[in-house]
């Protein structure tokens, strides 16, 4: 699948223009296109664009607008992953996967058992990495939206922030419900809640209930937090409608 390019400038009535040097390497230099050739750029409106190649310098690359693409690949309600911190490995790995998969933002959290403690000056760092990976993950999955990525904070102070905002869902191995049973309680924006490797501790899940977590189960075996991310993430969307497989 081409990832998808984000223009730069727009030059009415319909030009878009790219001038990111990585960008136009990748494009030209790594997929190869040629004048004449069609691809579908991001616009500036946030729009995808269907576009024709119509000029290639060293420094920019010319398109013009042939029509606009009417496909929507957003999901049509806002769904939080609020996920305990695990190795920074497996965390990068669940950024761009969950970014692919239509997630409207991410709040990492520094839980009991988590691994991940950073001094500032690396945190600022691994954030740019960490918004480098949720952009190019954007683009592959041709997404019109880039999630959010909040700063790393502990469980309660989320929970505290989130409160009254939607629906927090909380995936734990303990429930006795599945997700079928409890999503038709789920009406608004979702904020779902993963544990690290280990899970939340008791302490957490007393507060998760306190704060009127709703718990479900993801089946009888004990998943790695990566794909336990991925999984909880994939039953919502597919219970909610938003594969858009209907």
């Amino acid at each position: 699948m081409t990832p998808i390019f984000f223009a730069d400038k727009f030059l009415p009535p319909k030009i878009l223009i790219l001038e990111n040097p990585k960008e136009i390497f990748h494009l030209i230099k790594v997929l190869r296109y040629k004048k004449g050739e069609e691809i579908v750029l991001k616009g500036l409106d946030g729009n995808l664009y269907l576009s024709k190649i119509i000029d290639i310098k060293k420094n920019q690359v010319t398109f013009e607008i042939i029509s606009r693409e009417e496909r929507d690949p957003e999901i049509e309600f806002e769904l939080y992953l609020c996920q305990g911190l695990p190795k920074l490995n497996k965390w990068e790995w669940i950024l761009e996967k969950a970014t692919e998969l239509g997630v409207s933002g991410f709040f990492p959290l520094q839980t009991e058992r988590s691994i991940v403690n950073l001094k500032k000056e690396q945190l600022e760092k691994k954030y740019g990495r960490w918004r480098k990976i949720i952009s190019e993950a954007v683009k592959q999955s041709e997404r019109k939206k880039i999630p959010d990525l909040y700063q790393i904070q502990k469980l309660k102070d989320c929970l505290d922030s989130v409160r009254g905002e939607g629906d927090i869902l909380v995936a734990w191995e303990n429930s006795e419900l599945s997700l079928k049973k409890v999503i038709d309680s789920i009406k608004g924006k979702i904020y779902l809640f993963v544990g690290p490797e280990g899970s939340f501790s008791e302490e957490e899940i007393k507060i998760l209930k306190k704060y009127n977590g709703i718990f479900f189960n993801m089946g009888p075996r004990i998943l790695k937090v990566e794909t336990a991310a991925i999984v909880a993430l994939s039953l919502v969307l597919y219970e909610k409608g938003g594969l858009g497989l209907g």
